[in-house]
């Protein structure tokens, strides 16, 4: 039987994650602290003795950060792909919904009214992340088989995959930074299982409840 192992990895914590502003496709880099985020999933990695054969990454500044962070551990290449960004939030970029609700509240309401198929203003809409994310994970098993590939990439983007490839699963999950949810494909079935949702083993004590700001 031919499968095809994938975990699906969110970049470490940014200063925008921790002020609630949404960073769509902006270069903004790892605060500290999703530094050390992202040095203690490539040590877990490690001592786990990951048999990723790549990484994959968005090429958006936080992603590559924390796959090249756990690339150097395992010794493994990263391949940048713009596929793997997360949603462009167009002119919201770099506010709060507290500031786009005072000064765009209209085009809030309508992007609120319909999430999936309205764009965001210059921006993507979460059906358009989705088909984008759904193109770049369906090349995978083509590409590894009976492999193990990794993927750093956005939190909205792995809810927008997820909710095509398992539907069943809760779309309101949460997606923590430098969490790893691992999926499976059985080449024969044409069937994809998640077993693993938003794992955080690697953060032990560390670990924080905080509000997500995929956007």
């Amino acid at each position: 039987m031919t499968t095809t192992r994938i975990g699906l990895i969110r970049h470490g914590e940014t200063l925008w994650n921790r002020n609630g502003r949404w960073q769509g496709q902006a270069p903004v880099p790892l605060n500290e602290e999703g530094e050390q985020q992202a040095q203690l999933l490539a040590a877990y990695l490690a001592a786990q003795r990951d048999d990723a054969a790549v990484i994959y990454a968005s090429d958006l500044r936080r992603a590559l950060q924390t796959a090249q962070a756990i690339a150097a551990r395992l010794n493994i290449p990263v391949i940048p792909d713009r596929l793997w960004r997360e949603i462009d939030v167009g002119e919201w970029q770099g506010l709060t919904v507290e500031e786009v609700r005072a000064w765009d509240p209209d085009r809030l309401a309508l992007v609120t009214a319909d999430p999936q198929r309205q764009p965001r203003p210059g921006g993507e809409s979460w059906e358009q992340v989705g088909e984008r994310g759904l193109q770049a994970m369906l090349a995978l098993p083509k590409a590894h088989p009976d492999q193990r590939a990794l993927v750093v990439t956005h939190g909205g983007l792995i809810r927008s995959v997820l909710n095509r490839l398992i539907p069943q699963q809760d779309p309101r999950f949460i997606v923590d930074n430098t969490s790893v949810t691992e999926l499976t494909y059985d080449h024969e079935s044409d069937v994809w299982r998640l077993v693993g949702l938003n794992r955080l083993e690697h953060l032990g004590s560390r670990k924080t409840v905080m509000a997500e700001y995929n956007e």
